[in-house]
């Protein structure tokens, strides 16, 4: 059984962040279309979301398995990059990671957490259904014909 807990997100531990956002998404890299915006991350710019909003890092004893940024929106907390180790995955981390959001929300008196979910991520958009989220729009990528991608939201008032 892992003892995972989950801290606040530090500009200062940005590249470790980044390394976790990667890894979990280097399964998509050549499949997922348009590419994750991930892969263009640097350590500079996670540090950046994490100063100008903020985020969540989940530990299994000291080692780093799962992250989450989120932004605050006019009239929404905006839940950001999510992921969570291959390995990892399955014990219900994501869950914790989005409740810690969650928190951050209700904390502010936001009205909403809204979020966007790739089309072929089905998994993704499960999970977020099985915590309440609704889809709300259906959204193209810049230079795409199809639908690439979805809102979901989860009303908090």
């Amino acid at each position: 059984m892992t003892r995972i807990h989950i801290e606040p997100a530090s500009p200062d531990l940005a590249g470790h962040f980044l390394a976790v956002l990667v890894a979990s998404f280097e399964q998509y890299r050549l499949t997922l279309d348009p590419p994750s915006g991930v892969f263009k991350e640097t350590p500079e710019s996670i540090a950046r979301k994490i100063e100008s909003g903020g985020g969540f890092m989940a530990y299994d004893d000291t080692i780093l398995v799962g992250v989450v940024l989120y932004e605050f929106h006019k009239d929404a907390l905006y839940l950001g990059r999510l992921g969570v180790l291959p390995d990892y995955r399955g014990q219900k981390i994501a869950h914790l990671l989005i409740n810690a959001v969650e928190q951050v929300a209700v904390a502010h008196q936001a009205p909403c957490i809204e979020l966007g979910v790739r089309i072929g991520l089905v998994n993704n958009q499960q999970l977020f259904k099985s915590l309440g989220y609704e889809i709300t729009s259906y959204d193209r990528h810049e230079g795409y014909s199809e639908i690439t991608s979805l809102t979901m939201v989860k009303r908090l008032v």
